[in-house]
């Protein structure tokens, strides 16, 4: 075990040498019974009746206890409490993060990297040279190039990786996260062959004239190539470690992993985490649905890795469902066609899973427990991700609590606006650089018009009255929740009315849409203290310094999970 992973006893000695302060009589605390005390702290509850307290207490497993006065918690708290000194620092809850990658994002440091926007020739250079890097690897792995670079090449993608790696399959991750460039080798060990038909949600590219598999292969298209070359459970776990201590030094306390590859056995690196008391979020996961897998086998999957234990730091209760693709591949999927289709055979995008498919998922993970996390990018599976919740056979109020939510939510046409608070439907959006950026906007528009300019609107949800959380999209976008409130701010449309309402939507408001805001995401009596300690008072800063924040402790249930070099020292 890491020794400032939820470690108690070595935890107990860091807050008495490090973290201590004196009572009022001037002499040091001593350490009690197991009760804490937080004090000269600016203390931004997210508790609506009691928004502002000097000070609050918790007790060993984490409970917090008393908020208020300095004078009227440590009363509460008793004489040997330790105390953590804030040193007039503001303190919050920690951010939980409702959609992200976490094993992928520590794997993935490992890859190859390729710069995108090459020529075939210096990609061809450049996985040779990935491959000299890995010489004893099964499988060469790396990421970065543009799948527009290749599918502008006059050589056939796959002719070219078969030069530059003729020993081995190989898997490339394109700079979208929506496509994978391989060999024939990696079309080999993967299962696909020459007549293969396109699986359901997704695309094997071909040569236009001969009809050959190029080695593009597009959205759902990607997974027996993954599948097939995912990395070990030793990598997969210590990419998770890595990971993990971002999430900290981030002052992230909670989460929804979203990648949930269970075909990948990525959910056996969380139990192992949980087992051996690594665990430093509470990790409330996804399980990724298959569009192509027989559906009988797979709800029976799901039933048998169902888990919610809200005593737990570790849940599986949450099914990630892809309904569409992205803009830029012409694979969302839209309700009037593109201007400008990506590929002619789906002028609009298309669906990962058929209608009548969907709704057959959905109603049944709902009856097993599940809350749904679809991904939606286009404004028709927007509403098809509506429909289906719509379509779920049970009563409208146990609907709502479920708390589905629909996840990127870059289009909703203005009829399923309000759809959304009358389904109890939570719209997730994520602030990244490029996605809001209006040179991307005005980009997009020569393919979908001016739909193009009113993407992630999460101020028209916002005023129409629907529950709206915040998260990163990490590692496709950077982790950190303080850019993520900065740019959801300041952005130039749809952008959110205040920091302290951005700030809502990546604690309490997040809380509410992981279906633990009863227990964690403000600073109250009877939750628990998860919570941050930061170097500037976001409130009081120019908006545009809000990403300079840095984090100085973080704890989870009242053990500390991260401290800043030179903190109280």
């Amino acid at each position: 075990m890491r020794p400032h992973r939820l470690a108690s006893a070595l935890l107990v000695g860091l807050l008495v040498t490090a973290l201590s302060s004196c009572d009022d009589g001037g002499k040091p605390t001593t350490g009690g019974p197991g009760a804490t005390v937080v004090v000269n702290a600016d203390v931004y509850t997210l508790d609506r009746e009691r928004p502002w307290v000097e000070a609050f207490a918790y007790d060993a497993d984490g409970e917090i206890t008393a908020v208020g006065t300095e004078s009227d918690v440590r009363a509460k708290a008793g004489g040997g409490a330790k105390v953590i000194d804030a040193r007039g620092n503001m303190v919050l809850p920690g951010f939980q993060d409702t959609h992200l990658h976490v094993p992928e994002a520590g794997v993935n440091r490992d890859l190859c990297f390729m710069e995108s926007g090459s020529t075939l020739a210096e990609y061809e250079d450049m996985a040779a040279d990935c491959a000299a890097e890995q010489p004893e690897s099964t499988w060469v792995r790396a990421a970065g190039p543009s799948i527009f670079d290749l599918l502008d090449a006059d050589e056939s993608p796959v002719d070219v990786l078969d030069r530059a790696i003729p020993d081995r399959p190989a898997l490339i991750l394109d700079d979208l996260g929506h496509a994978v460039w391989t060999n024939s080798l990696g079309l080999e060990a993967a299962g696909i062959g020459p007549d293969d038909p396109d699986p359901q949600g997704g695309i094997y590219g071909r040569d236009p004239e001969s009809g050959r598999l190029n080695g593009l292969l597009l959205e759902n298209a990607q997974q027996r190539i993954r599948n097939a070359a995912a990395p070990d459970d030793a990598a997969v776990y210590e990419g998770l470690r890595v990971a993990l201590d971002e999430l900290a030094e981030n002052g992230i306390t909670s989460v929804s992993d979203a990648g949930g590859f269970w075909g990948q056995n990525h959910p056996a690196a969380w139990q192992r985490a949980l087992k051996e008391g690594e665990l430093s979020v509470r990790a409330v996961n996804s399980l990724y649905l298959y569009p192509d897998m027989d559906m009988d086998k797979q709800l029976a999957e799901f039933e048998r890795r169902f888990s919610d234990d809200p005593n737990s730091l570790l849940r599986f209760n949450t099914a990630k469902i892809y309904v569409d693709g992205i803009l830029d591949l012409g694979t969302a999927w839209m309700l009037s066609p593109y201007r400008k289709p990506v590929n002619p055979q789906h002028p609009s995008g298309f669906p990962y899973f058929e209608r009548d498919q969907l709704r057959t998922y959905v109603s049944e993970l709902h009856r097993i427990g599940y809350r749904m996390h679809f991904h939606v990018i286009g404004d028709a599976a927007t509403r098809e991700a509506l429909d289906a919740v719509e379509a779920i056979d049970a009563p409208r109020d146990e609907v709502a609590d479920r708390r589905h939510r629909t996840t990127h939510t870059y289009l909703v046409h203005p009829d399923d606006t309000k759809r959304f608070p009358g389904l109890g439907v939570i719209a997730d959006f994520q602030a990244g650089p490029e996605a809001i950026d209006p040179a991307y906007h005005e980009q997009i528009s020569e393919s979908i018009g001016d739909r193009a300019f009113d993407l992630i609107p999460t101020a028209k949800l916002l005023d129409a009255g629907a529950r709206v959380s915040l998260s990163s999209d990490w590692d496709a976008d950077p982790l950190s929740p303080f850019g993520t409130i900065e740019r959801a701010v300041t952005r130039e449309s749809n952008a959110v009315d205040s920091v302290e309402t951005a700030i809502e939507l990546a604690t309490i408001d997040a809380a509410h849409a992981l279906g633990q805001d009863d227990t964690t995401g403000s600073i109250e009596v009877g939750k628990q203290a998860d919570y941050v300690i930061v170097d500037q008072n976001l409130l009081e800063v120019p908006v545009d310094r809000v990403d300079r924040t840095k984090v100085l402790l973080t704890v989870l249930a009242g053990d500390s999970t991260y401290q800043a070099a030179g903190f109280n020292r």
